[in-house]
């Protein structure tokens, strides 16, 4: 027995090794189409053009392209299908009925829907089927770490020396349009980066903080990517500079967590609850109109957000079910502008309650998964998890005064969709089972 013992071990060694090396390959080759798909969201939009009346852009191509790979492999992943993938399924299914309901015609019901189905539900799938462990988001992180500190760089630049450079080159070199002006703020130029709005670089940038401060990655990725991040200040964006602050205060909450016993999330998100109903209940205004208020650089913007919500909701309550489509929205005359900075809000102007109820609904449960994931992985990988959660809460809270379209659309629902896949990836346990 000891013989046949002392001949089994390194056989099975061997065996372990090379499963061992063919997971790492395919977490590679994964977390490389991930970070292929991300950085074509980092191509400016002057490289966008439209066929037939469809607008195309080098992300939505390669998302098309990439359905053939979510398609073919789909039956070997052997993906957990969640509430959260669901919900997104409804949201899409959702918006082809509600545009053909809003507008009366088939081709705006296929154009509308078919957009948002490329940019929501393929980027979210894409991220599902890409990122399926903490390894390929460190991998992920890892490869789009030079790309994203040259937008933050490009970001600061521009701010700096008041001068648009990105988009400038690039515009000047296709012969294409490309943004004309621009908002000086506190003596710094708002950067767009790659962006369409300095907003969006902002909130995108900002992001990332909390995934690489709680990344688990050593040396230069680390430090080059979070400092990146640190681009999303230039942008002169109230919504971005509360990312970041928000971002990394939660970050440090959670290392501090982990070295006192009696201070856990449990504790912080009951107190949180309770500020939130005092201030709610006890101003005269709510919450969200006091938050806009004071968090603000721009009262003028300020302000408007507030008129948004107020006018917003009256449109809404009067089309719930299915929105208004695109077709302008009622407000006041002296109300010249039609920005809408709220996604969830314009979501449901667009589509109908349902809509928002779909999408958020798929984001707050992929939040509370991942963070109950946590609770049950090693300590390195628990940090990254709660990381990716924080990300992804930030960023859902911050959309209150966005309205995302585009590359910064897709990167939330990217993000999301890699959250959802983080919070069901197998403990060491299960898949010890799933392999047997």
């Amino acid at each position: 027995m000891n013989t046949l013992n002392a001949t089994y071990r390194p056989h099975a060694s061997r065996l372990q090794a090379q499963i061992g090396q063919i997971d790492a390959r395919r977490s590679m080759f994964r977390a490389s189409l991930a970070a292929a798909f991300f950085y074509t969201l980092l191509l400016p939009e002057q490289f966008n053009f439209t066929i037939a009346g469809v607008f195309l852009s080098p992300f939505r191509l390669f998302l098309l392209g990439a359905s053939l790979y979510l398609l073919a492999g789909a039956p070997q992943r052997n993906l957990r299908f969640t509430w959260s993938d669901l919900f997104i399924v409804l949201g899409m299914a959702w918006i082809f009925l509600a545009s053909f309901m809003s507008s009366g015609s088939i081709s705006t019901s296929l154009i509308m829907g078919g957009s948002h189905t490329v940019d929501i539900g393929l980027s979210y799938f894409l991220a599902r089927a890409t990122i399926q462990t903490p390894s390929d988001l460190r991998r992920f992180l890892v490869m789009v770490a030079p790309g994203f500190a040259f937008i933050g760089a490009i970001v600061v630049l521009e701010a700096v020396t008041h001068t648009l450079i990105l988009q400038r080159l690039v515009g000047t070199v296709l012969g294409v349009p490309f943004p004309q002006t621009m908002v000086v703020r506190m003596g710094l130029m708002r950067g767009f980066g790659s962006f369409p709005h300095p907003i969006l670089a902002g909130i995108c940038l900002a992001s990332f903080l909390p995934i690489y401060m709680l990344s688990g990655l050593r040396g230069w990725p680390k430090w080059v990517g979070t400092v990146a991040t640190f681009g999303g200040l230039f942008t002169m964006s109230s919504a971005a500079m509360l990312g970041l602050v928000v971002g990394g205060l939660l970050s440090a909450y959670d290392w501090v967590s982990e070295r006192i016993g009696n201070l856990n999330w449990r504790i912080f998100l009951f107190f949180s609850a309770i500020l939130y109903a005092v201030v709610e209940l006890g101003s005269k205004s709510g919450f969200y109109s006091l938050l806009i208020r004071y968090a603000s650089l721009n009262q003028s913007s300020a302000y408007n957000r507030v008129l948004i919500w107020t006018y917003g909701t009256e449109n809404i309550s009067r089309n719930p079910w299915f929105g208004i489509g695109y077709a302008d929205w009622d407000r006041p005359d002296w109300m010249h502008s039609g920005s809408f900075d709220h996604f969830w809000l314009i979501t449901a102007l667009r589509f109908g309650i349902p809509e928002t109820f779909f999408l958020l609904g798929a984001t707050l449960i992929g939040i509370v998964m991942i963070a109950l994931k946590s609770r049950h992985l090693p300590s390195h990988d628990a940090r990254l998890l709660r990381g990716v959660a924080i990300s992804v809460a930030v960023f859902a809270l911050g959309v209150n005064s966005v309205s995302l379209w585009m590359a910064a659309l897709a990167w939330f629902f990217m993000l999301l969709g890699l959250t959802v896949s983080l919070g069901s990836v197998p403990t060491a346990g299960q898949a010890r089972t799933q392999r047997r």
